[in-house]
């Protein structure tokens, strides 16, 4: 082909593109004006629709100028995924406006969406390659095969993000303890479990391990309870101890007097007797828990130390069957 006819094929094909811009530019204009009631995350996945089709009218010029192919297949194509993706986009704004917007378990809103994602992704693979599909079907099964054999651990934990979407064992925004992890949950993938720790920490468990381990939901049931120890001298009178000890409680303003906080004597041990300050703090302290945990703590300690009671050392008595012989020996030549 001469330079020149390849030229005028270059010069026409930019011209198309150009004048594909101009309507794909008119059209999120025009979208924009007339979504105006949806909200702003709505109205930007519509103005992706006609960048979808400005990228397939690039391709289709292409191969109608160049000679590449069929321009009719790869504009219907891209017609075709359009229209999937407009589904997906008012189901999306479906979810958010009857689902989310409710208050319906995000968890269940989560795994609804990767369904919705899943069939979707089938359908419109169905819709562009229709009944050629069934051997590219074939083609992925053995090649998925040989993929998860060697990402046994991925597999695990997809199944694993499943069983907990299902199990809802937390919900978005609950504080748990995984392991030995603690903070608020951000966001469950396929893969792994999102928390943000009191330090501003975003860590990253593999579902397996949660699916696996303890998990600990601190705001699944409302008030928390705390149960702080302390413990003090056998030599002095638990009722005094005890009169101490409850206003240190009634002194903090954190914590809820329904359920009623009680200080009780909860064991004898071998260097002390041992107290347990019993306390109920409202869901919005949760988080801080530690902190009040802490309070209560130093706060004990002061009002002890005031009070002229101790707080003992552990303590051992070692008792020999028969007296102890000293026996003291000279140096030799001293």
């Amino acid at each position: 082909m001469a330079w020149s006819e390849r030229g005028y094929q270059v010069a026409a094909w930019v011209g198309l593109v150009l004048l594909a811009w101009v309507v794909a530019w008119l059209g999120k204009g025009l979208t924009a004006l007339v979504a105006h009631r949806f909200e702003a995350r709505t109205r930007r996945r519509l103005a992706g629709v006609w960048d979808l089709l400005f990228w397939g009218a690039v391709l289709t010029f292409a191969v109608a100028v160049f000679g590449f192919g069929d321009a009719h297949a790869v504009a219907l194509a891209f017609v075709k995924l359009a229209v999937v993706y407009l589904v997906w986009v008012a189901l999306e704004a479906l979810i958010e406006s009857r689902l989310v917007r409710r208050g319906f378990d995000p968890n269940l809103v989560l795994l609804l969406r990767y369904t919705l994602i899943t069939l979707l992704v089938a359908w419109a693979a169905y819709m562009v390659a229709g009944s050629q599909i069934a051997p590219v079907i074939g083609a992925l099964g053995v090649l998925g095969l040989a993929v998860g054999l060697a990402a046994q651990d991925t597999f695990s934990n997809f199944i694993a993000g499943i069983i907990l979407l299902m199990d809802r064992p937390f919900k978005i925004g609950d504080w748990v303890h995984i392991g030995s992890e603690y903070g608020q949950v951000e966001g469950l993938t396929l893969r792994t479990t999102r928390l943000r720790t009191p330090d501003n920490e975003s860590v990253a468990i593999p579902n397996a391990v949660v699916a696996g381990g303890e998990i600990k939901n601190l705001s699944a049931g409302g008030p928390l309870r705390l149960r702080i120890p302390v413990g003090v001298a056998y030599r002095h009178d638990t009722r005094e101890v005890r009169k101490v000890l409850e206003s240190v409680v009634a002194a903090h303003s954190g914590l809820l007097q329904d359920p009623a906080p009680a200080v009780l004597v909860t064991g004898l041990g071998d260097s002390s007797v041992d107290f347990t300050l019993v306390v109920w703090i409202p869901e919005s302290e949760v988080p801080n828990y530690p902190v009040v945990a802490a309070e209560l703590t130093e706060a004990a300690k002061i009002a002890l130390d005031e009070a002229g009671i101790e707080i003992p050392f552990p303590q051992r008595t070692v008792w020999f069957p028969e007296p102890l012989r000293v026996i003291q020996e000279t140096p030799s030549g001293g």
